[in-house]
């Protein structure tokens, strides 16, 4: 549960985050609409390449690194966005976030069956839903306030900074060599792993 909730929570105000997107893009890099699609655009080539060398890499990195590595560079890709001054910053920052987005929901959906047993998927996937829901709108109603009343760069920002430190909290508890066993590959590993072997 507190792996799940760091990462909802970290993802979700990223997903609020991008409810102010389109008015940072405007209002502090005064770019087109043109422009702005080219930028989601480049999200979407960065996602497009994050499948693939996630697909391409499964043997080579652990679970353990998509899931908390892929969260971690997924966060401070929406710092450096917020913190863009042009069209290349923020066309860069958007290529990143895409790309290690897609380790970071690979990562956590592979956690989530290896550890949430099959007649509970339902259930627990509901109530998650209903969680997720409310996180979205309180942090996107919290950041609309917040950068009516202030800059909205510093407001985005600082949620920003926000996600990256729940990311750093959730790689250490990830890494955690006592947890090793949820984040086995198979049952042979994840029992050699409970008996210390």
């Amino acid at each position: 549960m507190r792996i799940y909730l760091l990462f909802q929570m970290a993802m979700m105000i990223a997903f609020a985050l991008d409810s102010q997107e389109v008015t940072f893009l405007k209002q502090q890099l005064s770019l087109t609409d043109k422009l702005y699609g080219v930028i989601v655009s480049i999200a979407g080539v960065g996602s497009i390449a994050g499948a693939i060398t996630a697909t391409a890499t499964t043997k080579k990195f652990s679970l353990q690194a998509y899931l908390a590595v892929g969260m971690l560079l997924t966060t401070i890709g929406y710092t450096m966005f917020y913190g863009s001054f042009s069209f290349l910053t923020a066309a860069t920052s958007f290529l990143i976030l895409g790309f290690f987005m897609s380790f970071a929901n690979a990562g956590y959906q592979t956690f989530y069956q290896n550890n949430v047993p099959a007649d509970m998927m339902g259930r627990f996937g509901s109530l998650a839903g209903m969680f997720q829901s409310i996180v979205q709108i309180v942090c996107t109603f919290l950041l609309g306030i917040a950068s009516e009343t202030f800059d909205l760069q510093s407001v985005s920002l600082l949620f920003s900074y926000i996600s990256v430190v729940l990311s750093v909290v959730l790689l250490l508890n990830v890494f955690k060599k006592s947890k090793q066993a949820y984040y086995a590959e198979s049952k042979t590993e994840e029992r050699h792993l409970q008996e210390g072997c």
